[in-house]
């Protein structure tokens, strides 16, 4: 359990069916790297067999989303988790999103920089919970960014392209934020996982 005082952050709480296009990233060197998740994105079908979504949203197959988050995590000490769900009853997502944050330990990182995506499908609605390392270094602003460009890639393409781009977006600011030392080792404090319910 998470010690008085030291909660995660509210981040982002989204409704996608509700809000107006995204603004572009600012970050130049940026650009060039999520190109090319864009590139990836644009490659995969918009519209993906049901029995393979279930496989992928729970882990048995190697996703785009998956392969972001081990792109991601390469050379950073940050974590990344991505839960999808697909419950019609759900009162708030955030709740949820704070539960499944806690539940799944993503604040036992070193330097507290877990990053839980939590997307619910059905109801259109994701949350993003960052821990208090990486909030304390990128501020709100960045949060807000992320939630327009992820929100208008959740209406535009595939959700598993739109997730796997937001992945790789926190990837690249991971990286900026927490690299990781020349010549240091760089276990994997959590699972590189897509969970699902």
């Amino acid at each position: 359990r998470l010690a008085a005082g030291t909660t995660p952050r509210l981040l982002i709480r989204s409704d996608v069916a509700n809000h107006s296009k995204a603004a572009s990233l600012a970050a130049a060197e940026a650009s060039a790297v999520l190109a090319e998740a864009v590139v990836e994105a644009d490659s995969r079908a918009a519209v993906a067999d049901p029995a393979a979504e279930v496989q992928v949203a729970a882990g048995k197959t190697e996703s785009a989303i998956l392969k972001a988050i081990q792109w991601a995590e390469k050379g950073t000490t940050g974590e990344i988790r991505v839960h999808i769900t697909r419950r019609w009853w759900e009162p708030d997502a955030f709740k949820r999103a704070q539960k499944l944050f806690e539940s799944y330990g993503m604040y036992r990182t070193a330097e507290r920089n877990g990053v839980l995506l939590y997307v619910n499908l059905r109801k259109k609605k994701f949350a993003v919970i960052g821990d208090t390392g990486i909030q304390a270094k990128i501020g709100q602003s960045y949060w807000d960014d992320l939630a327009k460009s992820l929100r208008e890639d959740l209406l535009s393409t595939h959700y598993e392209n739109a997730i796997a781009f937001a992945v790789r977006t926190l990837g690249v600011t991971l990286k900026m934020h927490f690299p990781v030392e020349s010549g240091a080792e760089n276990p994997n404090e959590l699972p590189d996982l897509v969970t699902e319910d």
